[in-house]
């Protein structure tokens, strides 16, 4: 017998709401047994019943969870988490630990290809050979060594700039000085387009095993300088300018006597004044970028390498603030000013005199 279409659509309905009833009964009796956790002795149960909660959490909130096995230690971790969001975080963190091995062991196979493949006696185009030129054309790159001798005579001059390196505590990664150095070396692909740039320090560092046992190859150290001194000891208090964007104070002009300061936090999810709570402790001066005249309509914070072109192109052009903001990205503001019709025909390729 055939089935009318709006039979077919009657059955439907009916099988989607009895999912949805199912799932939701299913995901009531799992908060039962996750909140009480503590009172369950047999392990296995419990693992039993954190790989439903993420079974249904992957499901139906498309929640990141670790496909492989969990070790012990860090089931000793969920075990003791309480809150939803606490292992939520966690499976989040597993799943890209995860994700994270995988990538590497990818590189590692790569690289044997790589050496298995230059090794090869058979193959007649030696790799040595193209290897060794590129490795000198990056070595001896003439535009490469004016950018450093420009950065050397900042530091000769004493035009520093500082990223403060103190706030790993608010980062849940073991790897924050690495993507701190990633990130400040961002602020170098526009550095051409300034004659007298300013020299990077990245201080306040902790003792940690990755600064003190994995020092920067020899070729980074040129174009910046990391140090666990702080930046009080380095500089003269009168000098130092805290750029943060939770501060009263609004900057209007660029001093070239100061040496600003960034925040080295680059995680989004972290909204607390960390910076400007730094600099009130400290007792310097403190100021933010005037984006509210520019109808900023997202996060007042920028990234290391925006705040850098910023005020160098403030350096350069005299307190150009047009200019200035076309290194803040489109997302972050909303509208433009009207001026800035006047200096659409110069690109931003455009060497700052």
């Amino acid at each position: 017998m055939l089935i009318r279409p709006r039979r077919w659509q009657q059955i439907a309905n009916t099988k989607t709401k009895r999912s949805t009833v199912v799932s939701v009964l299913r995901w009531t009796l799992l908060r039962h047994a996750t909140q009480s956790l503590s009172q369950i002795e047999d392990e296995d149960m419990k693992k039993h019943v954190l790989r439903e909660e993420m079974s249904w959490l992957n499901q139906y909130w498309g929640q990141p969870i670790p496909k492989s096995d969990i070790r012990a230690k860090y089931w000793q971790r969920l075990f003791l988490a309480k809150s939803l969001q606490t292992r939520r975080d966690y499976y989040e963190y597993l799943s890209d630990e995860e994700a994270r091995k995988e990538r590497h062991q990818l590189v590692m196979e790569k690289r044997k290809e790589y050496i298995d493949k230059i090794s090869d006696p058979t193959r007649e185009e030696s790799l040595h050979r193209t290897t060794i030129h590129a490795l000198l054309a990056t070595k001896y790159n003439p535009e490469r060594w004016l950018d450093l001798y420009a950065l050397a005579r900042a530091a000769r001059l004493g035009d520093f700039f500082v990223v403060d390196g103190g706030f790993e505590y608010a980062h849940a990664r073991h790897s924050y000085f690495s993507a701190l150095v990633h990130r400040v070396f961002r602020c170098f692909k526009h550095i051409h387009h300034f004659h007298s740039p300013a020299y990077i320090i990245i201080s306040d560092l902790s003792d940690n095993f990755q600064t003190s046992r994995h020092p920067l190859p020899h070729e980074h150290s040129t174009y910046f300088h990391s140090t666990r001194d702080q930046y009080i000891d380095l500089f003269h208090k009168d000098r130092l300018v805290y750029l943060t964007p939770d501060s009263p104070n609004e900057m209007t002009h660029f001093d070239h006597d100061a040496v600003y300061i960034v925040g080295g936090i680059y995680d989004d999810e972290n909204k607390e004044p960390l910076t400007y709570q730094k600099a009130v402790r400290q007792n310097i001066r403190h100021a933010k970028l005037p984006l509210d005249k520019f109808h900023s309509s997202s996060s007042k914070a920028l990234a290391f390498h925006e705040v850098y072109n910023i005020l160098l192109t403030l350096k350069h052009t005299n307190n150009n603030w047009i200019k200035a903001f076309r290194y803040v990205p489109k997302r972050k503001i909303a509208t433009r000013v009207e001026e800035e019709a006047e200096y659409k025909e110069n690109d931003d390729d455009e060497d700052m005199e």
